[in-house]
């Protein structure tokens, strides 16, 4: 069998169109990290780079100290301990933990984190939307190109250095891909298909899970809404059982972030809870979604100098371009030869995608009945307030405003190659121009601070996560206080207290200088447990028995329900792994 000419053209093309691929992800993920890169010093003011810089210091020792996972920062808050991990989930913080721990910089170390978080964002981009439009190469780069540069996303990375949201952002694309291709699927799939297409799904949820919780809500609601959209395809058979072991592959593949979080906010009241029934800063209106140029790098918290909170001038063009083009369509302009309508096949994806994203950015925006929400509570505040900032709902309508692009310029590719064309240029100069002014603004108008250890900066945090009961205002003694017993000696290596007890009468107590959380746990000498109460300070209280002398260790010991749930996700992790791995052997076998 001989190679023809129309063979070598085409994988010519192909190969072409890679390496074009290949040079305008590459050039949107360079363009994306010039701050990273030239200004990585940046401190902006009221945000929260310090807030992660100290996460990121406090995770270093604490698996420094031998504690895998990390569930309490030992070292936070002049070591008063710290539950952030179990709420705030840092799975893609261990890798610039681990850089700090061999001797890079903390600074540095959390610039390295950006350009790694801006690379696969570019990547998963590209591969989302190449599988989307079945192939089409340079598109799925262009898209990964504005994505990249998009505003909002570099307001998250530069501006408000918002570590879990931005790092969230990386796989929205993917989310959106893996729905649509159930949604796509053929009747006649087998299980094996459904099994993959819900693995895929699971996976891609749950990556957003252990980045950012609020980020997952919110696809979540989102694709809530899709599916009733589209009702008469969700209870089909094999879509409505993928939708459901999608979930179950989520549930087991988060069982180790998401049932000790649910654990503590069952088991106590945390301040999180309180501040989740009010929304903070701003409320953008049109100008502030839709400016071309974005306009400072103030602080989204402060109103006489807002942060930019627009989608882009690339992403506002899209959103233009398809509603004209659409509209036209609608109104029967141009005719195929059989006489029926010249309107894309994919018009119903275009469609949901075009209105979720008219959703969000009316959902972020000040017309939305915040005010009234906030008022009248019950389930529409608990649903809504829980984002915090109403901008959050920016991000999903930029990835699908992004998604609807790549269906448009193919759509326009397949009308009219050079219009396409000329769109993509216009595009990409829509893109850069807004992405790197932005960049420029970041590094010249916030603060710049070296920062080489969490030493620098103080290893404290936010109060967020700290139990209603404790007591802000105390400054409390660095040694366990007794009462009715005497305390001989006392040392602390990492999250363990150990102390010598003698003298102890009748109500005799310990009590530490460290946040009671559930898992804190005592032990005799002899082994036997103490018991280990929340005072109601909030501080752990420690029952002495009545003539008790000798040694006694406190510190943080997993409940056995979290390693259960370790396993649980242990076990999901090998079973998606295995349904790829024995989808690949039988295709094989069928090859052969």
């Amino acid at each position: 069998m001989t190679d023809t000419g129309a063979d070598r053209k085409t994988a010519g093309e192909n190969r072409s169109g890679s390496v074009c691929a290949f040079i305008i992800v590459i050039t949107g993920i360079l363009l994306s990290c010039l701050t990273a890169i030239f200004g990585s010093d940046i401190l902006p003011e009221y945000h929260d780079k310090l807030f992660h810089l100290r996460r990121l210091a406090a995770l270093a020792q604490t698996l420094k100290s031998g504690y895998f996972p990390a569930r309490i920062y030992f070292v936070m808050n002049q070591g008063t301990g710290y539950a952030m991990p179990v709420f705030y989930p840092d799975f893609f913080l261990y890798f610039p933990a681990f850089l700090v721990n061999v001797s890079v910089p903390l600074g540095i170390a959390y610039d390295i984190y950006v350009i790694m978080v801006n690379s696969v964002t570019g990547i998963v981009t590209y591969l989302s939307v190449k599988e989307i439009l079945k192939g089409e190469k340079i598109i799925s780069a262009v898209i990964s190109f504005i994505y990249l540069l998009s505003v909002y996303r570099l307001t998250d990375v530069y501006i408000r250095d918002a570590a879990g949201e931005y790092t969230a952002m990386a796989f929205l694309p993917l989310v959106i891909c893996c729905f649509i291709r159930i949604y796509r699927g053929k009747k006649k799939d087998g299980f094996t298909e459904v099994l993959k297409n819900s693995a895929l799904l699971g996976i891609s949820m749950a990556l957003l899970a252990v980045s950012h919780v609020l980020t997952t809500m919110m696809a979540a609601g989102f694709l809530a809404v899709c599916a009733l959209i589209l009702f008469k395809k969700t209870f089909k058979k094999n879509v409505i059982l993928t939708l459901m072991l999608s979930v179950l592959i989520f549930l087991g593949l988060t069982a180790y972030v998401m049932y000790p979080m649910a654990d503590y906010m069952m088991s106590d009241r945390y301040l999180v809870s309180e501040s989740s029934n009010i929304m903070r800063g701003f409320y953008p209106g049109w100008r502030d979604l839709l400016e071309i140029i974005p306009s400072g790098s103030g602080s989204g918290i402060a109103y006489d100098n807002r942060m930019p909170t627009a989608v882009g001038p690339a992403v506002t063009a899209i959103l233009a371009a398809w509603f004209v083009r659409t509209m036209l369509l609608m109104a029967g302009g141009r005719k195929s030869q059989d006489g029926d309508k010249n309107i894309p096949a994919s018009i119903s994806a275009e469609l949901i995608l075009f209105v979720v994203t008219g959703l969000s950015l009316f959902i972020s925006s000040k017309y939305f009945p915040w005010t009234y929400i906030e008022q009248n509570g019950g389930v529409l505040r608990s649903v809504f307030c829980s984002i915090q900032f109403s901008w959050r709902y920016i991000g999903p309508a930029t990835v699908c405003a992004c998604v609807l692009g790549a269906y448009l310029i193919r759509d326009i590719k397949e009308a009219s190659p050079k219009l396409s064309l000329v769109f993509i240029v216009m595009l990409l100069i829509l893109a850069v121009l807004p992405g790197v002014i932005l960049q420029k603004r970041a590094i010249s108008e916030n603060g710049h601070a070296t920062i080489v250890r969490g030493e620098d900066i103080g290893i404290v945090s936010d109060e967020l996560y700290f139990p209603v009961s404790w007591n802000r205002e105390a400054e409390y003694a660095e040694y366990p206080e007794a009462v009715n017993c005497m305390v001989d000696s006392y040392a602390r290596n990492g999250g363990d207290w150990l102390v010598s007890v003698s003298g102890a009468s009748e109500d005799a107590s310990l009590t530490f200088p460290v946040v009671y959380y559930k898992g804190y746990v005592t032990v005799s000498g002899d082994g036997k447990k103490l018991d280990t109460l929340q005072s109601s300070d909030g501080r752990i209280r420690v029952l002495i028995p009545q003539g008790f002398s000798g040694e006694l260790k406190m510190g943080f010991r997993e409940p056995a329900a979290w390693r259960f749930a370790e396993i649980i996700s242990l076990i999901s992790i090998e079973s998606v792994i295995l349904i790829f791995t024995r989808r690949k052997k039988r295709r094989k076998e069928i090859s052969e």
